[in-house]
């Protein structure tokens, strides 16, 4: 049985801006992934909400984004969503929570692998307002350049995420048998 993790999305002033729970897939020692299956409920600060899709987070230790790749009911690719982030504590599979405090500015590969940033203006407005956010600027947007190349030509920390799922009823599987499922998917 997969162990449940709560993954929360925090704001720099210490807000909680979203949060979920989903399960977490053992499948490396270098980084940590969620799984998030269609039907869990997203509470937003906006509102909460059924997921329509399927989710899989990856969280690299010390590292400045995560990744959400999306995937439709039949497990095919519908796209990633990158936070640019404070670094990530030193979490491993076995974390009952995952905390990310968001710095606004991302990356987005559509479901035709189109690329785009955005949110550089909510970065600007923070920036005034969040001596941590200034502070982090020049790491933020590298981090923001570097993700986007990477997007682009689906190398670095892209080149792990399946872009289509074999299956889509992890949180029913168990740990032994995810791994090699998706280290399969992976590659093709």
């Amino acid at each position: 049985m997969l162990l449940k993790a709560d993954v929360r999305k925090m704001l720099v002033n210490g807000d909680q801006w979203g949060a979920w729970q989903g399960y977490q897939l053992p499948i490396s020692e270098q980084y940590v992934s969620i799984w998030t299956p269609i039907g869990t409920e997203m509470h937003w600060k906006p509102g909460t909400w059924i997921s329509e899709k399927h989710q899989i987070t990856y969280f690299w230790f010390q590292a400045w984004y995560t990744l959400h790749c999306h995937y439709f009911a039949d497990g095919s690719f519908a796209g990633v969503y990158c936070d640019v982030v404070l670094p990530t504590p030193c979490y491993t599979s076995s974390a009952r929570e995952l905390i990310y405090t968001d710095l606004y500015i991302d990356v987005v590969v559509g479901e035709d692998y189109s690329v785009y940033t955005k949110d550089q203006e909510v970065f600007d407005r923070a920036a005034q307002r969040y001596e941590i956010v200034e502070q982090s600027r020049a790491k933020s947007f590298e981090v923001l350049d570097w993700l986007e190349q990477h997007a682009r030509n689906w190398t670095g920390p892209f080149s792990l995420l399946p872009r289509q799922l074999p299956r889509t009823d992890f949180e029913r599987l168990s740990p032994e048998e995810i791994g090699p499922i998706l280290h399969d998917a992976h590659l093709r």
